[in-house]
C-alpha cells in the first residue's frame, strides 16, 4: 500500500478536494483506496459518511485504544473501492491525551499497517496545522503532496511544511519524500496570478507537478455531493485534470 499524505499547515489550499477526487482517479484506474482523515474538522469524512458525530469507532479510538482494530473504524462508502477511515471533533483531543508518549507520532504507522495488504493506495488528509496529527501524517506516510495556491501568503507558508518534513525525515522517517507540489484553485485570467505561478514555477522547479488545477466549482459540487469529479462528470476537462495528476502521483 502507497501511503500518500496531503499536506499544507494553511487551510484552504484543497487538501480535502485533492484527496476526495484522487481517490475517484485511483478507482477508475481500478485501485483499491484507503481515506484516512487526520483533520478533526471531518470535511473529507463528511463527504462521504451522513453522521460523523454519531459514529464510533473513528480514527481517534483507533489510535487511543490498541484494543480496536483498524478494520472496526473503517467504513465503506458509495464506491466500493473507496472505504475511508474517518474523523471528527474528538480528534482536537489527540495532543492532549498522547501528550505523555513521546512515540505517540508512530501510532498512525503502526495502525495503517494492520490494512496494508488490503489497499493499493491510502490517501491521508492532514489538518491545517503542525501538530501531533499532521506529525502522525508525515511519520506514516511514504509521500507527500503539498497544495498551494497562486497567493503570495500560501507561497510563504510552503517554508513551514518544508521544514517540519525535514525535521521528521531526520529520525522518524527517513525515507519520507516530497512527491510534489501541486497549484490548486489557479485562474489564469489574473495578472498577480500568472506572476505567481511564474514564481512558484522557478522556486520549486522539479519539485512542482506539471498538472495545475484551476479553479472551478465542479470541484467545489464534488465535495458537496461526495462524488470524485472522475464520476461526477467524468468527460470534463477538472476530470482529466485530475486523471493526469493521479498518473504523476504514482510514478513520482
Amino acid at each position: 500500500m502507497k501511503k500518500v499524505g496531503v499536506c499544507n499547515n494553511k487551510g484552504g489550499v484543497g487538501k480535502t478536494t485533492i484527496c476526495l477526487n484522487l481517490a475517484g482517479a485511483f478507482v477508475k484506474m481500478g485501485l483499491r483506496v484507503l481515506l484516512v482523515d487526520m483533520d478533526q474538522q471531518g470535511s473529507l469524512s463528511s463527504s462521504f459518511l451522513t453522521d460523523i458525530h454519531g459514529i464510533s469507532p473513528v480514527v481517534t479510538d483507533i489510535l487511543l485504544d490498541n484494543q480496536i482494530s483498524t478494520c472496526a473504524g473503517i467504513y465503506q462508502t458509495e464506491y466500493t473501492s473507496i472505504h475511508i477511515l474517518p474523523a471528527n471533533l474528538t480528534l482536537a483531543n489527540l495532543d492532549t491525551e498522547l501528550l505523555s508518549e513521546r512515540d505517540s507520532h508512530y501510532y498512525l504507522t503502526d495502525r495503517l499497517s494492520e490494512v496494508s495488504d488490503q489497499y493499493d493506495v491510502a490517501l491521508i488528509d492532514s489538518p491545517p496545522n503542525l501538530g501531533l496529527a499532521t506529525w502522525s501524517v508525515l511519520t506514516a506516510s511514504d509521500g507527500i503532496i503539498i497544495p498551494l495556491e497562486a497567493q503570495d501568503y500560501s507561497v510563504k507558508g510552503t517554508g513551514y511544511v518544508q521544514g517540519l518534513i525535514q525535521k521528521v525525515k531526520r529520525r522518524a522517517n527517513p525515507s519520507l519524500k516530497t512527491l510534489g507540489y501541486v497549484i490548486n484553485r489557479y485562474d489564469g485570467r489574473r495578472r498577480i496570478e500568472q506572476d505567481f505561478k511564474a514564481m512558484i514555477e522557478k522556486h520549486l522547479e522539479d519539485l512542482l507537478f506539471g498538472q495545475v488545477l484551476k479553479d472551478s466549482v465542479l470541484y467545489v459540487e464534488s465535495v458537496t455531493l461526495g462524488k470524485p469529479v472522475t464520476h461526477l462528470a467524468p468527460k470534463s476537462e477538472q476530470a482529466e485534470a485530475f486523471r493526469h495528476l493521479a498518473m504523476e502521483v504514482l510514478d513520482a
